[in-house]
């Protein structure tokens, strides 16, 4: 028989083997429309129904809070915002109320209006919610209906085959039953396959119809270095494939045991390579891996995870311990970043049309300065007793943002040393370069400012106006880079003039088609994802 094979696009690199599983689609559950008596009672039903749905999403980020950094974890929050939001909810409930309609149909009715709706509009960002807000509301009326769907039963290492697999799909099955994904659809920026990177599971898209030929229990041999599976593959091609496997691990074996060493071109150019941490694992990783230090330490931690306001020595705690890691290094810890866009449990906030240009880090620290930003800042100064630190502050936009921050800091400072703290002199403080008025006006913070970090993400987003988190509008943020890259250039000149340093933390310090133009700028230094360390570290010796 010809061995039956499926081409694709290859998303994550890597070779799995072993047994398919069929994840169903998460299509429509099949229900009847219907009206209703008690209207009172089905508003009862479907304020439960969105608990509870809330909950399940909670449980299913909580899978993963340590084990991937916190910016993978976003979309679990963007999926609770959804389920709160005021005009779904208060059109379904008029539904109910004035069609008389059950609640799972005035949810599918009122679900199915919205996205025609956004259809018709030129939002990208509005665009790109369609498919979570279909995902989302299929889920609630399976909670109500009593038909709840996709609860996947996998109890063995397999390869997951599905026309699309969401994100909810993904992380209610656990990582070690993971070997492989492939999708009939898809693209390499969807949410999945970045949360299947930093997991390092190899991804197949793009597979087409073809996989209908597969069946669950059907052995796979899932090659995305060749973009291909192969369907009951013979002996001699499992064999190749098991080799070729060890091979691509033993690189990356190898790349680790030689990240210890510097990052310098063979022509003596040498870029510090720090890593961006969020959780002890990540932290752990860094290590490993060969961090030269902490580039990126999200302080936010604290907060995301806790039911109330953090003390200060909670944070002093939580803080020590990624620290005490890697002890003699140096750490950059940034103030707190969220808002509206990573909402608190404990802390109730307005909602906000757009959340990425609202009222988040320290602008929100500030409004909240006793219960947020101070017992911050101030564990973080009694940290710098015991390591190097400086501190680095996000959302920063005019100079007297910077003023109003640096005054907090160093009034924090003295009064510790007022308190009887053995201080040394004040850490040095900078800023994230994330908003389009620092990057193109350096002048402005040069003297004030100790060191500057290029935010890449957000400033890509702020420059070309397209969403970061919607894989409808990623061609844009490509577009973008080219222009970071000239403001990063002009930007680096004037700083080094000033003999200030200045690093990259965003995605672009891990595009490998940008570190040689990096490396060129005289970038100081690169942080990123632990995981990818040694990869960019060889691939920055291997330069001449």
């Amino acid at each position: 028989m010809a061995i039956k094979t499926i081409k694709g696009i290859s998303a994550v690199s890597g070779i799995a083997i072993g047994p398919a599983f069929i994840v169903q689609s998460s299509g429509s559950i099949k229900y009847k429309p219907e009206k209703t008596d008690d209207r009172k009672k089905e508003q009862k039903k479907l304020s439960k129904a969105l608990q509870k749905g809330i909950e399940k999403i909670r449980q299913l980020k909580a899978q993963w809070v340590g084990k991937l950094p916190e910016e993978e974890l976003e979309i679990y929050e963007a999926h609770i915002e959804i389920l709160n939001d005021p005009e779904l909810i208060s059109k379904t409930i008029r539904s109910i109320e004035e069609e008389g309609w059950s609640a799972h149909t005035a949810l599918h009715k009122v679900a199915t209006e919205y996205c025609d709706l956004l259809k018709s509009l030129e939002d990208s960002y509005l665009m790109g919610r369609i498919e979570d807000i279909q995902m989302l509301s299929q889920m609630i009326i399976g909670y109500l209906v009593g038909s709840e769907k996709n609860e996947i039963k996998l109890n063995k290492p397999s390869i997951l085959v599905a026309e699309k697999l969401t994100t909810n799909q993904f992380a209610a099955i656990k990582s070690e039953f993971i070997l492989g994904i492939i999708m009939a659809k898809g693209g390499t920026t969807d949410h999945l396959n970045i949360l299947a990177k930093a997991l390092g599971i190899p991804s197949l898209i793009n597979a087409g119809s073809l996989i209908e030929k597969i069946e669950t229990g059907d052995k796979l041999v899932l090659d995305t270095l060749q973009s291909t599976v192969f369907i009951e593959p013979s002996p001699s091609i499992i064999e190749t494939s098991k080799k070729s496997k060890e091979s691509f691990e033993h690189k990356q074996r190898e790349q680790i045991a030689s990240s210890h060493k510097p990052a310098m071109t063979k022509s003596g150019v040498k870029i510090a390579i720090h890593a961006n941490i969020g959780s002890v694992l990540e932290a752990q990783a860094a290590l490993t891996n060969g961090a030269e230090g902490i580039g990126l330490l999200r302080s936010e931690l604290c907060f995301l995870e806790s039911a109330r306001f953090p003390t200060e020595n909670e944070q002093y705690e939580t803080y020590k311990e990624l620290l005490d890691i890697l002890p003699n290094s140096l750490h950059t810890l940034r103030l707190l970043d969220f808002g509206t866009d990573k909402p608190l449990e404990f802390l109730s906030l307005d909602q906000e049309e757009n959340p990425a240009m609202g009222l988040r880090a320290l602008r929100l620290g500030i409004k909240y300065y006793n219960q947020l930003l101070k017992p911050q800042i101030r564990a973080i100064l009694r940290l710098s007793k015991e390591y190097t630190i400086r501190i680095l502050c996000p959302m920063i936009a005019t100079p007297a943002d910077f003023d109003q921050i640096y005054q907090l800091i160093y009034s924090e400072y003295t009064q510790l040393k007022k308190e009887g703290m053995q201080l040394n002199e004040l850490v040095p403080i900078g800023i994230m370069v994330e908003i389009p008025n620092v990057a193109i006006r350096p002048e402005l913070f040069l003297d004030k400012v100790d060191f500057f970090s290029f935010g890449t993400n957000d400033l890509s987003q702020f420059l070309i106006a397209a969403d970061r988190t919607n894989e409808k509008v990623a061609n844009y943020l490509i577009e973008a880079k080219e222009s970071l890259l000239i403001l990063i250039n002009e930007f680096t000149k004037k700083a080094h003039k000033k003999k200030k340093t200045v690093s990259i933390c965003g995605e672009l310090a891990s595009d490998i088609s940008s570190i040689k133009e990096l490396l060129k700028i005289n970038i100081d230094a690169l942080s990123i994802t632990p995981a990818l360390i040694p990869e960019i570290k060889e691939f920055i010796r291997s330069l001449e």
